[in-house]
């Protein structure tokens, strides 16, 4: 990985990947590598970019709200990649307008400046749809029902759209469900943690589907989406195919972790109930720590996420290559490896920390703050 300082020696970079040092970001400029392609991505000041390493990137110092560096990176590129994006179920509005409606923005504004941008691709997620009662396809409507996260990513597609308009800039946006696999915080770390000091409780029995997608098939998803002739000016859902449910998700990673499954469960009634009163008392203490429970977090938790994934299917020939039980099995054994487990540290974990049972805490779906 080198630090773009001057002219390089080597081919320009044809591809920008933004949010490059998060989960989906940093596998996705993985198989970008891998593939061939020569790729730059833009990372945060202090940033963990362990995960880029080895690899043969040019990297950008900068961010989202910095239009400058935004400029810089997007330099003679044909591709953009835009993974970045704040995704939590908890946090201030502005926070989460900077990032996911602003910074959207502001990817475009870069296309526009550098000239030579055939095509953006914007990380989205299926949480727009508002989480009805019933999964959708495409052809659905979005819905603001209130919660930051839901109203910062719908917004953030409005401004991805209004400003390639006016540029004439050429976009395609994606919409993942569940993503887990290596690295994955939300999915993967936040779950195992609690399972691991037996703070999981499932919601409605975890009988919902989980909408599951392992995180190299988002990545090739993404870069079909992005090269596909027919997928300008169009928005995807994606998710694997199966229909596996959250029991049966967190029962494979609590196996894998050699740790009971959890055993209570909440009524959606009872819930989201809680989740009211602990985001009523958090806001009026202006507390910036996670409530107990959230109203994302019932909704995600309980609503069946198996939105319909045809068009994809149809436009770009998406597939799952990694199905749920060889995805579970790369994701253990990484797990398993020192930096698993110095994420979910077993041993001894079941005492510390230990406190009220609670529903995981996914910090929303596809992105990562940049």
């Amino acid at each position: 990985m080198t630090e773009a300082t001057g002219p390089a020696a080597e081919p320009a970079p044809e591809v920008l990947v933004l949010g490059a040092t998060g989960f989906i970001g940093g596998h996705l400029t993985r198989r970008l590598a891998e593939s061939g392609r020569r790729v730059r991505v833009l990372a945060r000041p202090g940033s963990d970019r362990s995960g880029l390493e080895g690899l043969p990137v040019e990297t950008v110092t900068g961010s989202l709200d910095d239009l400058d560096s935004l400029r810089r990176a997007a330099r003679g590129v044909r591709h953009v990649y835009n993974c970045a994006g704040l995704s939590a179920d908890w946090g201030s509005w502005d926070s989460f307008r900077k990032v996911n409606v602003d910074g959207a923005r502001n990817a475009v504004l870069a296309c526009e400046h550098a000239g030579t941008v055939e095509r953006l691709l914007h990380v989205s997620t299926t949480d727009v749809y508002g989480y009805p009662a019933l999964p959708c396809d495409e052809s659905a409507g979005v819905q603001d029902i209130g919660l930051p996260y839901n109203r910062s990513k719908l917004r953030g597609e409005a401004a991805v759209r209004q400003a390639a308009k006016r540029a004439g800039l050429p976009y395609t946006i994606v919409r993942p469900v569940s993503v887990y696999g290596p690295r994955s915080k939300d999915f993967v770390i936040e779950i195992g943690q609690l399972l691991v000091r037996k703070q999981m409780v499932h919601i409605s029995g975890g009988a919902a589907p989980a909408g599951l997608l392992y995180v190299t098939n988002a990545a090739d998803a993404m870069i079909a989406a992005c090269e596909s002739d027919r997928t300008a000016g169009k928005a995807y859902n994606l998710r694997d195919e199966g229909m596996t449910t959250w029991r049966e998700y967190v029962d494979a990673l609590a196996a894998g972790l050699g740790v009971k499954s959890p055993s209570m469960s909440l009524s959606r009634p009872v819930a989201m109930t809680v989740a009211r009163l602990s985001e009523a008392v958090y806001g009026a203490l202006r507390l910036s720590s996670r409530p107990v429970l959230t109203r994302h977090a019932v909704n995600l938790f309980d609503r069946d996420q198996s939105y319909g994934i045809a068009r994809a299917q149809e436009d770009f020939g998406f597939t799952s290559t990694v199905g749920f039980e060889e995805g579970m099995r790369r994701t253990l054994e990484w797990l398993d490896s020192p930096e698993g487990r110095a994420q979910v540290v077993r041993k001894g974990a079941a005492t510390a920390g230990a406190g009220a049972p609670q529903p995981a805490a996914p910090a929303g779906r596809a992105e990562e703050a940049a």
